[in-house]
């Protein structure tokens, strides 16, 4: 009978997760925020000019605080949610129309 030994280093013998062994990015570029938002640059700077969304500077590039953008997305896609919800009852009571 042959017994198999896990190696010490593997995912088994460690009990470690994928968000354990790969680092959690903490910020992102405005061209990375712009894709996750799924807006403009643009937009995304003008958040930041107006301090909707945490960054800190570095050097030429803004670089965006990965719990304030997940902040933000979570609101905004409440915000989009209740919007569509609206539409739809006033859609259904006749007060608007495509």
């Amino acid at each position: 009978m042959t017994t198999i030994v896990a190696p010490s280093h593997s995912f088994l013998a460690t009990g470690k997760r994928d968000s354990d062994l790969f680092p959690v990015i903490s910020e992102y570029t405005v061209a990375q925020a712009a894709q996750i938002l799924d807006m403009s640059e643009g937009c995304v700077n003008e958040l930041l000019d107006d301090s909707v969304i945490e960054y800190r500077q570095s050097g030429d590039e803004r670089l965006v605080q990965r719990d304030s953008l997940q902040e933000f997305n979570a609101d905004y896609q409440e915000g989009l949610r209740v919007l569509a919800e609206i539409t739809q009852e006033w859609q259904e009571m006749g007060l608007y129309d495509d």
